[in-house]
């Protein structure tokens, strides 16, 4: 019976021992292993996360892009040909000009640009006004419907006297898709 029972006692220390070496040698490299595969796939997850997220701003942003190209495209001039779009203008910045109180003394039209899918129809004009007026004109411009785009503002003193009066070279500018 001692000889079985010391038998036994042996047996659970070898058994114990060879559990403390197995996990010891195999069980704490190979979770250590498992443990660097998981930091490194939920960091890979972790930044296609972050990269879908951006791209769902991205998404919001296009369709932001799109909605005020559709409202631009609304305000282009609508004419057919670049000499009707260019008496359009005109049109369009002799009743701003009254509106605002400018007075008009020269305006012409000058060469189409060609830009990639739009055309520029400038538009260049002289008139005398008071700042209050051209500052009243330039608001209408910005906020009317048609899309106008000021290339070229000279402002200059007409008389040293009365300083409040000046004379206003402006080159304005109408996109027009053709």
């Amino acid at each position: 019976m001692a000889l079985k029972k010391r038998l036994y006692i042996v047996a659970i220390g070898i058994l114990i021992l060879s559990i403390f070496i197995y996990e010891h040698y195999f069980i704490i490299p190979q979770s250590a292993n498992i443990r660097e595969s998981i930091i490194a796939k939920y960091e890979t997850l972790r930044k296609y996360e972050e990269f879908i997220k951006d791209t769902g701003i991205t998404e919001d942003d296009i369709k932001k892009v799109i909605e005020e190209t559709d409202n631009m495209e609304e305000r282009l001039i609508k004419e057919k040909s670049e000499f009707l779009a260019s008496a359009r203008l005109q049109r369009e910045i002799e009743a701003f000009a009254e509106k605002a109180g400018l007075k008009i003394t020269t305006i012409r039209p000058l060469n189409v640009v060609k830009y990639n899918t739009y055309t520029g129809v400038p538009l260049y004009f002289e008139g005398n006004a008071d700042i209050k007026q051209l500052s009243e004109f330039l608001r209408i411009i910005e906020s009317e419907k048609i899309l106008t785009k000021i290339d070229k503002m000279n402002i200059s003193v007409t008389n040293i006297q009365n300083p409040k009066d000046l004379k206003i070279k402006m080159q304005v500018s109408g996109l027009v898709k053709i």
